[in-house]
């Protein structure tokens, strides 16, 4: 054989050898691709139930967001109707305190009371009503006995908690520092 047959049958045999080996490459790398190509398919089904899912648990919570914004705005209204409520009944409780306050002030001559000395006499009590209710006269027939012991009271009426108002602290603060003076007027 000659030397060129032999380098033929080398190339020959080198070239098929090399066939092989593509092919056997090709079929591996069409068998990767293969795999490859499963997995893609698998992850977007995947993405597609996960898409799906997260769409229904979007409109879950958008369910439930619009039932809360609902019953928050059921609230709001019932609140607003407690309050009002409220206000009507604190209007009336203040109007019968006002009312018992007022009944109180014209039956305070004729009570039995701490404050109130028991030798005064309800006919000796002028009601003025403003900015003080009552003044009472303690006096004494006797000049001597008057001048000793008798006085003139100014007095208000107080209910529960009701406070002075500022007028009548006024008021009182000047008779508690003696600012008080005797005046008589003749109209002719």
């Amino acid at each position: 054989m000659n030397a060129e047959v032999q380098m033929m049958i080398i190339f020959l045999v080198a070239s098929f050898l090399s066939i092989l080996y593509l092919l056997r490459l090709l079929e591996k790398k069409e068998s990767d691709f293969a795999d490859t190509l499963l997995d893609l398919r698998e992850i977007n089904e995947a993405l597609l139930l996960d898409k799906e899912y997260s769409r229904q648990m979007q409109a879950e919570k958008d369910e439930l967001i619009y039932g809360l914004q609902v019953h928050s705005q059921q609230m709001v209204e019932e609140i607003e109707s407690v309050q009002a409520e409220a206000r009507k009944q604190k209007g009336r409780a203040q109007s019968a305190h006002t009312s018992k306050g007022q009944i109180l002030e014209k039956w305070t001559p004729f009570l039995t009371h701490k404050q109130i000395d028991p030798h005064w006499r309800a006919e000796d009590w002028s009601f003025l009503g403003q900015p003080i209710d009552y003044v009472v006269f303690d006096w004494h027939k006797d000049k001597q006995k008057n001048l000793a012991e008798g006085k003139i009271v100014l007095l208000d009426v107080k209910a529960a908690k009701s406070q002075l108002t500022t007028k009548q602290r006024r008021i009182r603060d000047l008779i508690v520092q003696g600012s008080v003076e005797w005046r008589e007027i003749r109209l002719d």
